[in-house]
């Protein structure tokens, strides 16, 4: 008999029947951790133990393989040697079971030899229907459903509390962490789900089971990598669609980032920050702090993206409020007074505030008829988007005075989020507040990270298709990898990036000394051409400033000697003359296909120091004009050339108009790219790109 009818998540979440493949009798044994879990938790369903040496396991029959069962097998759990894996897969197959779940490791984790191993267990269950979860995975927790499918210890509590969120981890132990965690917040969860190496079942299609759920109204996600980009995307937008948050912490630096060396930029975003950019692409909620993941949720839950970043701070002490404010401006977030109409209204009341950032109601407002009006005006107000509330030492031993005010303020009108940041420890005030479905806050350090990521929070991008520009192409095409940088300004100039106009010297001085040189506007830059020195200042490869022809070839011979002493195998194609132009700010343009996540765009400050001060904005590629001005008002470094302070204005449109050209990249087979500096000049007279680089591969983006 098969469970074949029974669908893919009633089989995981909700199994009828369960075969423990290695289980043991011994309860001192992680063998014997699943039995006992799911019998103390109240899983209601069969349960097979397989053990070829026992007849019975904590009273329950055993039998030797799952195939001798006899009866429908909805899920099995399988905790056997590495080598041993394979044939209880096989076994599993043959008796129909429905999915299985896979704790033990050793497959591709390992290396070399355990992915060929995951890829036979792959093989061997999509030939016959099987879905696996795993190999390396924890298991699955269901607690409203009873059904405590894992071996992580934290399930040793003797109540477990169940809740609306759930979370998907690619780290097995952080399930119980994170179950440990929230249940002493107040805080219980739907479904948490360890995927283990995702060789099948992954966060893409797990995440879309829970947007389908009933139980589940938010969408957590433990995340070191991504397996399946497209797939992840698809379920985020889903997500969005359906109202259900998506909110991920991501750890764990990207494994190709310290392999790219072509440029500053792949230094730059092989932290992590090209991951970043596509979890905000897709319209996913990102944090950065442990707390914060645990905390956000209702803050975001019942909410849209903000359309600004303006926050009202009401507090009963005036420290804990500076606290929140001091830590939330940080993150570029306006702290904003009341309105006088607000202020009036409250006098009329008689209630007087005063119109300041923080609203400072002192102990004499610490009562549920003050603090409840001050908190009703705020919420109601036009021109703030998010009220943080800070309630002082009233919160641990008289949650009447002010944090049951605003509970029931939030349920009366629930259309603005609200945050609350409660300065002692006060377990029963946190209990009340996560009870009305609130963000309570432990520290201002989680409550400011929060706050980010609320006001960082975007729709998911559309996606739109992008002609592919095919007279870049065409260039590109022409070219032999690796390029130097005339070749590459030729793709870029055809991308529609402003180049600087050059003249290519050969790379040999006695042809040079034989040029005139008189019809060049000087001064001029002098760059050497090779396809295999991409940072030419290190080996001595730029002079800039020649005033006159004779200066010119001077500097041709000081290149060619310095190259020749620092890079003697490179190859040359000559030096590259071009005009000194001036300008009043210089950027860097990034690009690099990163493996995980696709292509990204990165806009920083130009010059030497870029990776130094790593001052970027990343944005998944292509952008179109709009993004790219986002992308410039992100980079701090650039604001001098918005005007600041009466400063001289740069052109900003035409770099936005460069940036959207040069994220163009993303549709041709390029693997990086680089331009430092783009020459910024005064409003009104545009952009150049004055040095490249161009790195070819990488399979086409259409």
């Amino acid at each position: 008999m098969t469970a074949a009818s029974t669908s893919i998540a009633d089989a995981l979440f909700r199994p009828r029947s369960i075969a423990l493949v290695g289980a043991s009798g011994d309860e001192n044994k992680h063998a014997s951790l699943p039995h006992q879990y799911l019998r103390r938790h109240g899983y209601g369903g069969e349960i097979f133990p397989i053990n070829a040496n026992r007849d019975s396991v904590f009273g329950e029959r055993a039998f030797k393989s799952v195939f001798q069962v006899g009866k429908p097998v909805d899920h099995a759990f399988i905790m056997l040697p590495t080598d041993a894996v394979l044939g209880a897969v096989s076994d599993c197959c043959k008796a129909g079971v429905r999915c299985a779940t896979i704790l033990s490791n050793g497959f591709a984790e390992s290396g070399e030899e355990g992915r060929r191993r995951q890829a036979d267990l792959l093989g061997m269950a999509r030939t016959s229907g099987l879905r696996l979860l795993g190999p390396n995975s924890l298991g699955i927790i269901n607690l409203p459903d009873h059904v405590a499918l894992s071996a992580n210890e934290i399930l040793s509590l003797p109540e477990l509390r169940p809740g609306r969120y759930s979370l998907i981890s690619q780290s097995g132990s952080l399930i119980g962490a994170v179950l440990s965690r929230g249940q002493a917040r107040g805080i219980g969860f739907a479904k948490m789900i360890s995927v283990g190496n995702e060789a099948d079942l992954g966060v893409a299609e797990m995440g879309g089971m829970l947007v389908d759920d009933p139980g589940t109204d938010a969408i957590l996600l433990f995340l070191e990598t991504v397996r399946n980009a497209d797939g992840l995307a698809a379920m985020a937008r889903s997500a969005f669609a359906a109202g259900k948050p998506v909110i991920a912490f991501r750890v764990g630096r990207s494994e190709v980032g310290e392999q790219l060396a072509a440029t500053h930029t792949g230094a730059m975003v092989g932290s992590g920050a090209a991951m970043d950019a596509f979890l905000s692409d897709i319209g996913i909620v990102r944090v950065e702090t442990m707390d914060a993941f645990l905390e956000v949720a209702p803050l975001v839950q019942g909410h849209r993206p903000p359309g600004g970043r303006r926050v009202s701070v009401v507090s009963t002490t005036g420290g804990g409020g500076t606290l929140v404010i001091d830590a939330i401006e940080r993150h570029d977030i306006e702290i904003v007074p009341p309105s006088e109409a607000a202020v009036e209204r409250l006098a009329a009341q008689g209630i007087a505030i005063a119109r300041t950032p923080l609203i400072d109601l002192t102990l004499a407002g610490t009562n549920p008829r003050t603090y409840g009006a001050v908190l009703r005006e705020l919420m109601a107000a036009p021109d703030c988007d998010l009220v943080m509330s800070v309630v002082g030492s009233s919160s641990q031993f008289r949650p009447d005075r002010a944090v049951l005010p605003i509970t029931a303020a939030t349920r009366e009108n629930p259309g603005k989020p609200v945050g609350v940041f409660l300065t002692p420890h006060a377990e029963t005030s946190l209990g009340l507040l996560s009870e009305a479905g609130l963000a309570a806050f432990r520290t201002p350090e989680s409550c400011a990270d929060a706050l980010r990521a609320f006001f960082d929070w975007r729709a998911p991008r559309a996606e739109e298709p992008h002609p592919v520009p095919r007279a870049a192409a065409a260039a590109l095409a022409a070219t032999e990898d690796p390029l130097d940088a005339g070749a590459a300004a030729r793709v870029f100039e055809r991308l529609g990036v402003p180049v600087a106009a050059e003249r290519v010297l050969p790379a040999d001085m006695g042809a040079i000394e034989a040029e005139a040189l008189d019809d060049l506007a000087y001064p001029v830059v002098a760059k050497i051409l090779s396809p295999d020195i991409a940072h030419k200042t290190e080996v001595g490869g730029v002079v800039i400033g020649c005033p006159t022809p004779a200066a010119l070839k001077a500097a041709c011979r000081r290149i060619l000697a310095s190259v020749a002493e620092a890079a003697p195998q490179a190859r040359l194609a000559g030096i590259q003359v071009q005009p000194m132009l001036e300008g009043i700010g210089e950027a860097l343009l990034g690009y690099h296909r990163d493996p995980s996540v696709g292509p990204v765009v990165t806009l920083g400050v130009g010059g030497v120091l870029a990776e130094i001060y790593r001052d970027v904005c990343v944005r998944r590629a292509p952008v179109d004009e709009a993004a790219a001005r986002g992308m410039i008002d992100a980079v701090r470094g650039l604001a001098p050339l918005r005007g600041y302070r009466g400063l001289q204005k740069g052109d900003l449109d035409a770099l936005a108009q460069c940036i959207a050209a040069f994220s163009r990249l993303a549709l041709l087979d390029v693997e990086e790219a680089e331009i430092n500096p783009v020459l910024i000049r005064p409003e009104g007279q545009g952009v150049v790109a004055l040095d490249t680089l161009l790195v070819k591969g990488g399979p086409h983006a259409s």
